[in-house]
């Protein structure tokens, strides 16, 4: 027993005066919060063990090029000012670093950031990511609707095909976005976008115009599930030449004009029924319902006046 302590006691006392940067080396990488809202704030957590004499370095790679932030214990001139370090030791002998990015800009900070710790020759021994998201929504001007034909007159023939574009950022998480159609054409079918581009909607629509299209109109809309957002933009009304006039409240009836109760729905129609206001059968003036008119009214009072000055001329 004595023997074999004997020939461990050389491996006891090296690992005991082993230097620390001989020991392996580990680093994990996270954020505190993520994915977070624009404008907010959040802290990259780099924890790193082992260090030695060896280097930390933090980067982060956005849209293929990468940026290095921190090296050692400084973070570089050439970053923002809205980033910022402070270094923990811990009691265990690692040591946590952490890299607070304030007001974080979807352009600009969404990414890959990676902790890294580097021997004293720049050779990279150990590493590890964490990817930053950011919540947003399209920028106010968005989306932005138009014609994407060389020509872009609202007035067209029947017939003729129009492509209709819908520009706008997609947002994170990704707005919904669709096409809709209001006007008396009830038959008009309107397909999915097609949506192109990264980061961005590009969505086109193409429609071969009808009579029925006048006075019809085309809207994009982004919204999100939840009602949290929801925002559009139109092009029209189109004037198709020959076609009827599209008005959902002039039906043909005969004066005077209908009286409508109620609220306008979507369809442009009233909600609620009709009601034509009724007609005097003796003297032709209108009245309106449960009030006389003022000319019937003075007519009235008139006649009252002629009896009383009979009856004061026959008493005298």
């Amino acid at each position: 027993m004595a023997g074999r302590l004997f020939y461990l006691l050389p491996l006891v006392l090296i690992t005991l005066y082993l230097p620390a940067s001989s020991l392996a080396q580990s680093v994990t990488a996270s954020f505190q919060t993520n994915p977070v809202d624009e404008d907010r704030t959040t802290i990259l957590i780099c924890n790193v063990n082992n260090l030695g004499t060896n280097n930390v370095v933090i980067d982060r790679t956005i849209y293929s090029r990468t940026e290095q932030l921190v090296s050692g214990t400084q973070i570089l001139p050439s970053v923002d000012d809205n980033f910022f370090l402070s270094i923990n030791d811990n009691a265990d002998g690692s040591k946590t670093y952490f890299m607070t990015i304030r007001g974080v800009y979807h352009i600009t900070d969404p990414g890959t950031y990676t902790c890294r710790i580097e021997s004293t020759g720049g050779a990279v021994i150990t590493s590890q990511s964490a990817i930053l998201s950011i919540n947003y929504n399209p920028i106010s001007s968005d989306p932005r609707c138009s014609i994407a034909d060389s020509n872009t007159d609202l007035t067209r023939l029947p017939g003729d095909e129009v492509v209709l574009a819908c520009t706008s950022e997609i947002g994170y998480p990704p707005v919904d976005i669709k096409w809709s159609y209001s006007g008396c054409n009830k038959d008009r079918y309107v397909p999915a976008p097609t949506v192109t581009s990264f980061g961005f909607y590009n969505s086109e629509l193409k429609i071969a115009l009808s009579d029925q299209d006048n006075g019809g109109m085309f809207t994009c809309t982004l919204s999100r599930p939840d009602g949290s957002y929801s925002k559009g933009c139109s092009v029209g009304p189109f004037v198709v030449l020959g076609g009827e006039v599209c008005n959902m409240e002039s039906t043909a009836m005969t004066a005077p004009s209908p009286t409508y109760h109620g609220k306008m729905t979507t369809d442009g129609m009233k909600s609620n029924a009709m009601t034509a206001p009724s007609l005097s059968p003796t003297d032709g003036i209108m009245a309106t319902e449960g009030n006389d008119s003022w000319t019937h009214v003075a007519n009235k009072l008139l006649c009252m006046l002629c009896i009383l000055l009979c009856f004061v001329f026959y008493a005298v």
